[in-house]
């Protein structure tokens, strides 16, 4: 593999991860906001928020591994 195509493939990652990081976040917004306003979801809501902070964490860590 030549450098260019390199940097463009861990760009393209990149790219990809943050775009899933910021559709994670228009996911959990509605049930932060919800958490916030009547102080409580559902168990099914609590999973999900649970599952896609989990799944931003490691995003993020990703983010973090690619961006170095």
């Amino acid at each position: 593999m030549t450098d260019d195509y390199k940097l463009g493939y861990q760009n393209g990652q990149l790219d990809t991860l943050m775009d899933l990081g910021y559709k994670l976040y228009t996911m959990a917004e509605p049930l932060l906001l919800k958490k916030l306003t009547e102080q409580k979801l559902t168990t099914e809501e609590n999973t999900c928020l649970e599952t896609l902070n989990k799944i931003a964490k490691w995003v993020k860590e990703k983010e973090e591994i690619e961006d170095d």
